[in-house]
């Protein structure tokens, strides 16, 4: 809560001095997610129902000064809560440098705790702009695996895709030639050498966005470009990665690369492909448990090297779409399936169902995984 606070007290200047030039917008939504399926670990049977009620606050005065705050108090109710992989759940935040996650109850079957989701103040003065604060860096166009996305990478398998963990620190973006961006990203953390600091060059030609960039993560220096734009109506898309490790780290230097493309029709039906070459594997020490693979980290961690993606969306009422997605894992004979309904119930409520289905001979990296079936509802306020 000190960075919230913090951020409160340097905008009330501005606030009295002319409240008439602030802008805001409260906002927010509620949320139930039920899952249930089988730990990776003991292969247990589990439910796991979380609510989550986030409110957000933005506030802008004039076109110089924005506030961003998200603020979570999130609850999981079932039998996953004393299983281990929940410790990924309560560890989410241990990346951070400010410490804003408090757990005011911790039960058997009952788990609630509060976070900062977003908490950031945005200065801009011409080309220049300087964000401070709990923020996502989005770098990357993939839609499956992203290499250059080189602060919180997803995997294909998050039942939220749309929730980006975000990074501590401060960002710079400088507009200094019309189609030329130069950035700058630095993140402290508790100890200096887990920290990162990187530099992008951003530009755009010929109706392309290509960018490039270099920074140290966590001891290991990484360097990167991206390319994506059109053609004949598709969207392309291609980024490649290389990071070399500190020589005190077991993993060996990483090359990461994926290529893709997406199209949508007049039909409403969208398609999309992409192909991923992954290095880096994880250093599998004694007592390896498949489920660090799932862990939030700033590095695209996977088993096997070589993975197929690839899925279609489509439209059947204005209120009611159908999607599936597989990622096929080359190397290791597995697949991953999920197919998933999305209905618009008002203008303000969404419900989604779906399952995320598992195949995969010994040594895939979808081999120890069960299926999963989930249900959400989400109200928009």
């Amino acid at each position: 809560m000190k960075l919230a606070a913090a951020m409160l007290l340097l905008a009330a200047p501005l606030a009295a001095q002319t409240a008439g030039s602030w802008e805001h917008l409260f906002g927010g939504y509620w949320k139930n997610l039920l899952g249930a399926s089988r730990t990776v670990v003991n292969r247990e049977p589990f439910a796991d129902l979380l609510a989550r009620l986030r409110l957000t606050y933005d506030g802008r005065y004039q076109d110089w000064f924005q506030v961003q705050v998200a603020y979570d108090n999130e609850a999981h109710f079932g039998n996953l809560i004393r299983q281990p992989e929940f410790a990924l759940v309560r560890d989410r935040q241990a990346a951070a440098w400010f410490d804003l996650h408090a757990v005011p109850l911790d039960e058997k079957h009952v788990y609630w705790d509060t976070s900062l989701y977003r908490a950031s103040v945005s200065f801009r003065k011409g080309g220049l702009s300087l964000t401070l604060g709990r923020q996502r860096i989005g770098w990357g166009t993939a839609r499956f695996w992203s290499p250059a996305d080189a602060f919180n990478p997803l995997s294909p398998l998050q039942l939220e895709p749309e929730e980006r963990q975000g990074v501590d620190g401060a960002y710079l973006e400088w507009n200094f030639s019309g189609n030329w961006i130069c950035a700058a990203a630095v993140l402290p953390q508790k100890r200096f050498s887990d920290g990162a600091v990187a530099a992008r060059l951003a530009t755009t030609a010929g109706g392309w966005d290509i960018a490039g960039f270099l920074g140290r993560f966590e001891r290991d220096w990484m360097g990167g470009v991206e390319a994506a734009g059109q053609w004949g109506g598709a969207g392309l898309r291609a980024e490649a990665t290389y990071r070399k490790r500190d020589p005190r780290r077991p993993e060996n230097d990483a090359f990461r690369f994926t290529a893709g493309a997406d199209y949508a029709f007049a039909n409403t039906l969208y398609i999309v492909g992409e192909y991923f070459y992954n290095q880096g594997q994880p250093a599998l020490g004694p007592g390896f448990s498949p489920a660090a693979l799932l862990r939030f980290t700033t590095e695209i961690f996977t088993l096997n090297r070589h993975f197929l993606s690839g899925g279609a969306g489509y439209d059947v009422t204005p209120l009611f779409r159908v999607e599936a997605y597989a990622v096929v894992d080359l190397a290791g004979a597995g697949v991953f399936f999920q197919p998933q309904a999305l209905y618009n119930l008002t203008p303000n409520t969404d419900l989604r169902a779906g399952a995320q289905l598992f195949a995969s001979r010994p040594g895939g990296d979808f081999a120890p995984l069960s299926n999963l079936v989930f249900a959400e509802l989400v109200v928009h306020f």
